[in-house]
């Protein structure tokens, strides 16, 4: 089976003043569907790097990133819009909230002003995903009523708005306690086996525990790659 996200010899750099910063030094992995992979590296190893390429916010410098066929690398600015309008999911660790929106209202907004040819009622699809990260009373309520979870299950059911084959999350349980971060990494397991590609970068090594596969980064390359044939439930992690 064909992975849905092929790197190859993937560079990118950056210019600091007279200093070349290498983020991503000739990195290749292939990413499957169906799969939770977990992504782990200090600070500066490039994690967040390669999410923005992955999420075609980013181009690289030199490589090619390929995802369902097509070479991402090589789209304009319109086609890499395109792109991430029509593919990627994107769960960020300060969840990003239009704040004078409520729950609902921050879900129809994507339907709205993101998507194109959306079918069926915005309130009832919006009302559908609440339910699905299991917020279907808080519909009503405004960002500064919800708690940090709460507020993470919202921006994961708006990732989910546009029915994403590929979900970016970078250190999704960062800010939240521990029982608040299950429920949010439990949502995201199952996720994963709806057919879709979900990545999760984090510094935090416990997680790699439940993933199916384990990315980790040094400097811009990929120490190892290691797949999991017996991830533990979400519920024997501990951090």
């Amino acid at each position: 089976m064909n992975p849905i996200i092929k790197l190859e010899n993937v560079y990118k750099t950056y210019r600091m003043g007279e200093v070349t910063v290498h983020a991503l030094n000739d990195l290749s992995l292939d990413l499957d569907a169906n799969e939770l992979t977990v992504i782990l590296g200090a600070s500066g190893s490039g994690k967040t790097t390669l999410l923005n390429l992955i999420g075609g916010i980013d181009s690289p410098s030199k490589g090619t990133i390929v995802v369902d066929g097509k070479n991402i690398g090589k789209m304009n600015q319109r086609e890499l819009t395109d792109y991430r309008r029509n593919n990627i999911g994107f769960i960020f660790q300060f969840y990003n909230l239009i704040p004078n929106l409520n729950a609902r209202e921050n879900l129809e907004f994507v339907f709205e002003y993101v998507l194109e040819n959306n079918k069926g009622s915005k309130n009832a699809r919006a009302q559908e995903l609440l339910e699905k990260v299991g917020l279907g009373e808080r519909g009503s309520h405004f960002p500064h009523q919800l708690s940090g979870g709460e507020q993470q299950r919202v921006a994961i059911a708006r990732a989910l708005a546009k029915d994403p084959r590929i979900i970016l999350a970078d250190e999704p349980t960062g800010e939240l306690d521990y029982r608040t971060g299950l429920k949010i990494l439990d949502i995201l397991l199952s996720l994963s086996k709806e057919n879709r590609a979900v990545i999760i970068v984090t510094h935090n090594r416990e997680l790699a525990r439940i993933a199916t596969k384990v990315v980790r980064l040094r400097d811009g390359k990929v120490l190892d790659v290691k797949k999991n044939d017996t991830p533990i439930p979400v519920s024997e992690l501990e951090w």
